[in-house]
């Protein structure tokens, strides 16, 4: 298989690895995530032993970049918008921990 063949197939897969990746985020299944960036990584550095100037230099290769660019804004923002969520959910939960302290604690002093 000729190195341009290959450099394709590679980029190809890291492109449907990171659009699974993207797609699990919004099912929340952080373990398929986990794994799916694992798989991506390992993928990484087969692309990065394949000699450069060949495929990422062509117009399919730049609208490949591109697409990975636009799909790695689009994980970065429903990563970030999950953490917010996540963060105020437990700020909430804080708050009604607080709470419940305080009114257990007037049961408490309250003579009978």
């Amino acid at each position: 298989m000729d190195s341009e063949k290959e450099a394709r197939e590679l980029w190809e897969d890291y492109v449907f690895l990171t659009r699974e990746i993207s797609k699990f985020i919004d099912k929340q299944d952080f373990d398929l995530v986990l794994e799916l960036l694992n798989q991506r990584d390992k993928l990484q550095e087969l692309i990065e032993a394949v000699p450069e100037g060949g495929y990422t230099t062509t117009q399919e290769g730049k609208e490949t970049l591109l697409t990975l660019q636009n799909l790695n804004q689009v994980i970065s923002t429903k990563l970030q918008r999950l953490r917010n969520t996540t963060k105020r959910s437990q700020q909430v939960d804080k708050a009604y921990d607080q709470m419940s302290n305080i009114y257990a604690g007037s049961f408490m002093d309250r003579k009978s």
